[in-house]
């Protein structure tokens, strides 16, 4: 999963990473499974380890955090928290991926 992971251009590795944790938000909400979100937490966090290279400290912060609430999950109380956090951290990444500067929404133009 690593060599395929870091392959990527880092615009790329950024974008599965908010999907990941978009991932992790829905699941939350849902109710999935907690062992599973245990799982996505240890994924994320080993993804966030691996896009290193990035250097951002912004990035490191993250990933304690998701490494904080795998260590105390599941606690019912907070659940809606985690979600929230994973969301924002989500379109954190994806601003800072440049992916959503490479699409350019069509404007309507009437000639």
């Amino acid at each position: 999963m690593r060599e395929r992971f870091i392959r990527d251009e880092s615009s790329v590795r950024m974008g599965n990473l908010a999907s990941n944790l978009l991932r992790l938000s829905k699941w939350i909400q849902t109710g999935h499974k907690d062992e599973a979100i245990v799982d996505l937490m240890r994924q994320i966090a080993w993804l966030m380890e691996w896009s290193a290279d990035l250097a951002s400290a912004e990035l490191a912060d993250m990933q304690r955090e998701i490494c904080r609430w795998r260590r105390v999950w599941p606690v019912d109380q907070v659940r809606h928290i985690l979600a929230l956090r994973a969301f924002q951290m989500s379109n954190r990444i994806l601003e800072e991926s440049g992916l959503l500067e490479q699409i350019t929404p069509e404007t309507n133009q009437t000639s």
